[in-house]
Parts: C-alpha cells; structure tokens; sequence
C-alpha cells in the first residue's frame, strides 16, 4: 500500500506537471554543470533558470558508478557525492550496466527501499505492541517524501535506520549486519549506526561480538579508497566546533520567502515549526541521555544528535527540503525509541516537519486536482 501510494502520486504528478517526462524526478537545472553528453538523447527534462537539485547528481553516478566515463565535470563534488554509492549502483547492477535501463532501475530502487521501510516499521510496530498499520508511517518520513519529489538517495538510510532498529530488537545478526553495511553505503552518515551498535555492545562487554560487527564498515571503507584513486579530493565542509551554530544561526535567520502578505507568514510559521521537529528530536536525545537510557537506537539517536549539534553548513540549513532529510536519521531513531517507551512525542517532532516539505508540493498538488478535474 505504502508503495502504490507513493509511486501514484509520482505518476500523476510527472503526468500533470512534467508531460509525463519521468526524468524530471531527478530536478536537473540547466543552469547546473550541464549533461553529460552521452546521456542528452535521454530527453532530460530541465528546469529552466534553476540549479537543479542533488538528484541530479545520484542520477548521472547511476549511469557511471566507477567514474570511468569522465562524468566529474558534471558532478559539483565527485568523491563526495560518490560515497553515497548504494541507490546509484544498485540502479547500475540492476539494469545490468545498461544505459537505457538505469532511469528505471533507479525508480525501482526507490521503491524497493520505501517498500522495505514501510515494511520493517509494520515489524518493528507489531513487535512493540503498536498495529501493523504504522508501518505506512514510513511514506510520511521526510527524507522519503524529499526523495519522491526529487530522487535524493537519503530514503536508502531512512530505511535502514528502522531495519537497524528491527533487527537489534529481534537480536537478528545476519541481517543487522547486512542493515549496517547498507546503511554506510548509503550515506556516510550510515557509519553512525555500525558506531552506535558497536558502542552498546562494548557496553554490555561483548567484545568480539562488537569487533565482528565493526567489520560491517569494511565494504564502504574499500569503497573509500577506490574513491581515493579516481576522483579529487572532496571540498565540502560541514562540521562546526561551536555546538548548535548552525541551528542557532538559521533559527534566527528566516527564510527569505518570495512571498507577501498571509502566505509569506504561513511559509515562514511552517519553516520554523520544520525546525522545531530537529529541536524536539535533539530535545529527546538528551532527556533520553539524562535518563541513562542505554539500548541500540537510543545511542544511534544520541550520535545523531551529536551531529546535527556540530552541522553548520548554512545549506543544509536553508531549507526543509534539505535538513529535513539530511536530519531525518535523528528525528527517526527518536521516534523509534518513543515506541520503545510508549511515547508519541519524538513521533510528533518528525511529522512537524511535513507540512513545509508539503507545502512546496502545492503547485504539483494544485495541478493534478485541475487535471483530474478537467
């Protein structure tokens, strides 16, 4: 169900608004670094006047994932945006290295993860005494609604993040470890959770058990080191040793909208009620941490909370399409942990974030009642 809705609301809206041109899920800007030129006679739809967005990016490493086709160019930070190689070379593996294939791979990837979210949140629900119904709370998590809108890879993560969590309660092995390594693959903030298990479980005094789960990180750090070879150094910086700089700064900094009047208000009211759901994810964290609360999604949530504490880039911060998935970790794994406790309250902090994301969906929304009415 979680699937079909999703996928749905893609069609109609690549229907309605992009004349049925599914490339225009990945938000390519003509004012980016342009395309690469084996990949033109796609017929990428191109935003005009726009820079695009990171799917983009996701899209041209799916048609190149080894970087042997001198995509770099085109790329704003190759070895950066290279460490996020799980949705783009799945997308790869799963056309069998054809070019025409990916841009469907790539979809189906997608859907494959959110159907994989919705279900080990179903598990992970019934498993806490909750119905089986909340794992449909999956298509509500803003990394995945980000990714629907525009094909960004963070819903690979969101994913793995409730099947870490399934599998630590369940005491599962095999597949934890298979989780961790995806979750590392997927972003490199995915290491936080093979840290997280294996602190807890130094913790509890299980050391070789720690150490053999500590070798889950070793696919993404040969991944690393083919990186190493192939592209340039990495530019981007995001780390601040002034705690909360960046949430401070853009709390006090609203965002410029274009707007006037009423609905200038509403964005901006939205735009700080998205930002209280990162506060309330990091409020938990540390009530949790005052309260000694000492499992494996809890610890996950208190590395997050670390990080999110130290991110100051000023364009994770702009917007919610871009903290709120890049933070998403952080306000699941406090979410998952209120189920733990029987708390809605860290659950209430995610979704406090959806209706700014929702609200920039409103011109595709406001084309397909038109459409469907018409």
């Amino acid at each position: 169900m979680c699937v079909a809705a999703v996928a749905g609301w893609q069609a109609l809206t690549v229907h309605y608004s992009f004349g049925g041109n599914w490339t225009a899920l990945y938000c390519t800007g003509s004012k980016f670094n342009g395309i690469p030129p084996d990949l033109k006679p796609e017929g990428i739809y191109l935003f005009q006047d726009s820079y695009g967005y990171d799917g983009q990016i996701y899209h041209y490493i799916a048609h190149d994932p080894l970087f042997l086709h001198n995509y770099g160019p085109y790329l704003d930070d190759p070895r950066y945006r290279g460490r996020r190689i799980l949705v783009p070379g799945m997308a790869f593996l799963l056309a069998l290295g054809r070019s025409g294939l990916v841009d469907r791979a790539y979809l189906c990837v997608f859907w494959i993860f959110l159907g994989l979210g919705a279900y080990w949140l179903c598990r992970f629900a019934q498993l806490r005494g909750y119905p089986a119904w909340l794992g449909l709370g999956f298509a509500l998590v803003p990394a995945v609604v980000v990714s629907m809108d525009r094909l960004t890879v963070d819903f690979a993560l969101a994913a793995c993040c409730v099947g870490f969590a399934l599998y630590a309660a369940e005491d599962a092995p095999a597949k934890l470890y298979l989780v961790l390594a995806a979750a590392s693959l997927s972003r490199e903030t995915g290491l936080l959770l093979t840290a997280a298990y294996c602190i807890y479980l130094f913790g509890e005094r299980r050391w070789k058990r720690a150490l053999i789960f500590g070798t889950s990180a070793l696919p993404v750090a040969a991944w690393y080191v083919y990186l190493t070879l192939h592209t340039p150094p990495a530019r981007a910086t995001f780390l601040s040793f002034v705690p909360l700089s960046g949430i401070v700064n853009r709390i006090l900094t609203p965002f410029p909208s274009p707007f006037v009047g009423l609905l200038r208000i509403l964005v901006i009211a939205l735009d700080f009620l998205a930002l209280a759901g990162i506060v309330t994810g990091l409020a938990w964290a540390v009530w949790r941490g005052f309260q000694r609360a000492w499992t494996p999604v809890v610890i996950a949530a208190y590395l997050f909370a670390l990080l999110a504490a130290t991110l100051s880039n000023p364009e994770i911060w702009w917007e919610a399409y871009a903290f709120g998935r890049t933070l998403t970790p952080l306000v699941l794994l406090a979410a998952l942990d209120g189920l733990n406790v029987r708390s809605i309250l860290p659950a209430l902090g995610l979704l406090l974030i959806d209706p700014r994301i929702g609200l920039q969906l409103g011109p595709q929304i406001l084309k397909i009642v038109g459409g469907v009415i018409r």
